[in-house]
């Protein structure tokens, strides 16, 4: 299968591209960090260097994979401590560019990593985030109603 991997070589992506690679998937892992590339392209996976906030690099690095492993991280829109940043607004972004990219890239399978609370919009504190970007994916991933 040919697998992409959002989250570059984390604690969660470097051991499942590792595990993907072994079971010889074609597996493509995405990372803002251009420094990574000689790390992802060691174990046997393609690095894909972009960022989350591209859709036409998502589209592109998804388009002819079987699967999509998504997640945010927070590198990706920086320090959520930063009283400016609109952490939750930015993440929740991101989740549409995902499924922008899904979409134009004709993915039909989508893992995302997810957290508890992230059924609810409701009293969860920062884990909002989850919600909505499970909003936008599972909208992208719903098959079209037919009249």
């Amino acid at each position: 299968m040919n697998i992409v991997l959002t989250g570059s070589l984390g604690q969660i992506g470097k051991r499942l591209a590792q595990a993907l690679v072994q079971n010889e998937h074609a597996v493509t892992v995405i990372s803002s960090n251009a420094q990574r590339k000689t790390d992802i392209n060691a174990i046997g996976a393609k690095a894909a260097i972009g960022t989350m906030q591209d859709v036409d690099f998502l589209a592109n690095a998804f388009t002819g994979a079987d699967i999509v492993y998504l997640m945010e991280t927070m590198e990706a829109v920086g320090d959520m401590f930063v009283k400016s940043l609109d952490f939750i607004g930015e993440i929740t972004q991101i989740g549409q560019n995902y499924k922008k990219a899904v979409e134009r890239a004709g993915v039909r399978k989508v893992v995302h990593l997810s957290s508890i609370g992230a059924h609810t919009d409701k009293d969860t504190g920062i884990l909002l985030f989850h919600y909505n970007v499970e909003q936008r994916i599972d909208r992208a991933n719903r098959p079209a109603a037919h009249s």
